[in-house]
C-alpha cells in the first residue's frame, strides 16, 4: 500500500486449522479504553477461548480498516461483533451476541428475542456512549493514582 489514503485491513494470522480452533465470534474492542479493558477482561475470564476471538482495534491507525466492512473509526466509536455466520452487528445486538458465547451470561442473550428490549438497550447504549469519554478519563486517573500508590 502506498500513499496517505491507503487502508490497511487487519487479517487473522494464517495458521493450520489444527493449530488454532475457529472461534464462533470475533469481538472488536477499544483496548485503549479502561472501561472496555475491564469488560473484555471479564468476558475473557468467563468465556471459553475457542468461542470468541477478541481483537483490539485501538492499535490500528484511524484511516485503517479492521475488515472490509468495518473501519477503525467505526469500531472505536461503537461496539462490534462478527457472528459465526459472518454478519457484523453493533450496539446492543453485539453485546447480546457476545453474551451468548459465555455460559455464565447466556441467559442475558434471551433479551435478543424481544425487539423492544433490543431497542431499549440500544437507546441506553447510545446514552452511555455520550458519557464514555469522561468516564474513561476518570478511570485513567484512578488507575494512575493506584499505580503511583502501589509503588510507594
Amino acid at each position: 500500500m502506498t500513499g496517505t489514503n491507503a487502508h490497511r485491513t487487519l487479517q487473522p494470522e494464517t495458521q493450520s486449522p489444527a493449530a488454532t480452533p475457529v472461534a464462533c465470534l470475533t469481538v472488536y474492542h477499544d483496548g485503549s479504553c479502561p472501561l472496555c479493558q475491564r469488560e473484555i477482561a471479564l468476558m475473557k475470564s468467563i468465556t471459553p477461548s475457542d468461542q470468541v476471538t477478541f481483537t483490539d482495534v485501538s492499535t490500528l491507525g484511524a484511516h485503517d480498516r479492521v475488515t472490509a466492512d468495518l473501519t477503525v473509526n467505526d469500531a472505536m466509536r461503537r461496539f462490534h461483533v462478527r457472528r459465526a455466520d459472518g454478519q457484523l452487528v453493533s450496539g446492543a445486538a453485539a453485546f447480546i451476541t457476545m453474551w451468548s458465547a459465555s455460559p455464565k451470561l447466556r441467559w442475558l442473550a434471551a433479551i435478543g428475542k424481544s425487539p423492544r428490549a433490543v431497542r431499549l438497550l440500544d437507546y441506553l447504549y447510545s446514552g452511555f456512549l455520550r458519557t464514555r469519554p469522561p468516564l474513561s478519563k476518570t478511570l485513567r486517573r484512578y488507575d494512575a493514582w493506584r499505580a503511583a500508590r502501589a509503588t510507594r
